[in-house]
């Protein structure tokens, strides 16, 4: 086996903008969008870590064994996702505002504008980095493949309308079988 050639591949479809912040402002925009990797490698292990701790339990072993913890890196690399097309759709402002509890108002001095973007379909792969042997290697694929698949939501504001998505393994088969697989997971 050569390492770092094994992959799983996803293909993402967006069903609404999102918003993956630079950590940079701007004049007039408090939140801003990176127009080249808008949807950074670390968000994508950090949506499908969150569905492998919720479909698994955080203190599953499989979830620290693919992901990484802090005592032992992950064995696998994610690379940003690329836009079908070639580009993200140009970052666009929209404005927010806190409200009032007590009031139902705007609070004074609370408006925001944040950039959000978004595109029809993209692509990522997860590539193997580290050694793991081949019963090892399937299970993490598979643990990858289900909760790519599993995640729905990327970036900020999920709740609130923002980054809503479908994956799907490209490049793995989950089936009733994987499924059942997986499902044994969750009580190792």
């Amino acid at each position: 086996m050569v390492v770092g050639m094994n992959t799983v591949e996803f293909t993402m479809t967006f069903h609404t903008p999102f918003r993956v912040s630079s950590g940079k402002a701007r004049d007039g925009v408090n939140e801003t969008v990176d127009p080249i990797d808008a949807l950074p490698a670390t968000s994508l292990k950090g949506v499908m870590r969150a569905s492998a701790a919720t479909l698994l339990g955080s203190d599953n072993a499989h979830v620290s064994s693919v992901f990484g913890s802090g005592t032992a890196p992950s064995p696998w690399r994610w690379s940003a996702a690329r836009p079908e097309d070639g580009s993200w759709e140009t970052p666009r402002p929209v404005a927010r505002i806190a409200i009032d509890s007590d009031t139902q108002t705007a609070r004074r001095d609370m408006l925001a504008f944040a950039e959000q973007t978004g595109a029809l379909r993209a692509t990522f792969t997860v590539s193997q980095l580290g050694y793991l042997d081949e019963h090892e290697r399937r299970r993490h694929e598979l643990v990858l493949a289900v909760c790519g698949q599993a995640t729905r939501s990327i970036g900020a504001q999920r709740r609130r309308g923002l980054g809503w998505v479908g994956i799907r393994c490209t490049s793995h088969t989950v089936d009733a079988d994987a499924v059942a697989e997986f499902v044994e997971l969750m009580r190792t």
